[in-house]
């Protein structure tokens, strides 16, 4: 496999390889720049590109942002504190974060905590509730819930109700 030197110049415009770029998911402006770096254009071409794509409304980290949460909310629930690590990741200013995420109700991440275990509950069952809170405790933090979060859904009485029905 041949590779680029590093003083090659790439093919095509910035502008058209970004929008390539953002045909998959919508994108962060860093995520942006990150690949056109990759791809070695030079910073103005980039900064025009991504000037050209914010006049356009094709990038915007709020817009992201919020695409971002919902997706996880729906698809793969995560807690607060894991969605501020990823769109950190991802280059996105903690003040669009912290907008993003004041855009969710306020029970949401008790809900997305619920549905995040929903599989896992119910091969817990046959566990004591002791070790089944451990369980649902260690698998909700790994996914970044707040332990008053965690705390709220391992009280529920739908678990410990399901404690009473095996006595």
């Amino acid at each position: 496999m041949r590779r680029a030197r590093p003083e090659a110049k790439p093919y095509g415009s910035p502008y058209e390889e970004a929008v390539g770029f953002l045909a998959t998911r919508p994108r962060s402006v860093a995520e942006i720049r990150r690949h056109l770096h990759g791809k070695r254009y030079d910073d103005t071409a980039i900064d025009g590109a991504i000037d050209r794509l914010r006049a356009q409304r094709y990038v915007d980290d709020l817009d992201f942002a919020k695409y971002w949460v919902e997706q996880r909310s729906r698809f793969r629930p995560k807690g607060d504190r894991a969605l501020v690590s990823e769109l950190t990741s991802k280059g996105v200013a903690r003040e669009t974060i912290n907008a993003a995420l004041g855009e969710l109700p306020p029970e949401s991440e008790a809900d997305r905590a619920r549905r995040a275990i929903a599989r896992q509950v119910a091969r817990w069952r046959s566990l004591g509730a002791g070790e089944r809170n451990r369980k649902i405790h260690a698998y909700l933090a790994a996914r970044g819930f707040d332990y008053g979060v965690i705390e709220e859904v391992v009280a529920e009485p739908e678990l410990e109700a399901d404690e009473g029905q095996r006595r």
